[in-house]
């Protein structure tokens, strides 16, 4: 009995936060009930990039994005707020000289959870850096890694 009071408790304290008009923004509270997008923006000049991401549970594969196009995917977090993925880039030159980095691109934090307006990620690796577009009342490019970078799990 004391189980079944337990969970019509917890729902009704869903459908109050749910249903609340001073939370703007319920999915602050539950971001698992969002819908995520991550794009990974190829913006180096004149070259392609190869791109691989990929978290502890799942693995996207390679994949080569020419110059001025993009590598995006969509997800839901898991609800232990522990969902972290990665990627691994690098410029595809036709020279041979291979630079990479390796990069968290999603983790469980409000900060980037604001930074991404709570559904889109935008990356843009540029011939300096790997810049994460902040999507506040106006798009800022915040530069997070360099080239050479190897952050991740």
């Amino acid at each position: 009995m004391a189980q079944v009071k337990s969970g019509y408790l917890l729902v009704l304290v869903l459908v109050l936060v749910l249903a609340s008009p001073s939370l703007s923004n319920a999915s602050s509270i539950f971001p698992g009930f969002i819908k995520w997008h991550v794009y990974v923006m190829n913006e180096l000049k004149k070259q392609g990039l190869l791109v691989h991401c990929q978290s502890k549970d799942d693995d996207l594969g390679s994949h080569e994005v020419s110059e001025g196009g993009n590598f995006t995917w969509s997800f839901r977090t898991d609800f232990s707020h522990s969902t972290l993925v990665w990627c691994h880039v690098k410029k595809n030159n036709n020279n041979g000289c291979d630079s990479g980095a390796s990069f968290d691109v999603f983790w469980y934090d409000e900060h980037l959870f604001g930074k991404c307006h709570w559904k889109n990620c935008l990356w843009r690796v540029r011939d300096d850096g790997i810049y994460l577009t902040t999507l506040y009342e106006t798009q800022t490019q915040e530069f997070y890694y360099h080239w050479g970078a190897t952050r991740h799990a």
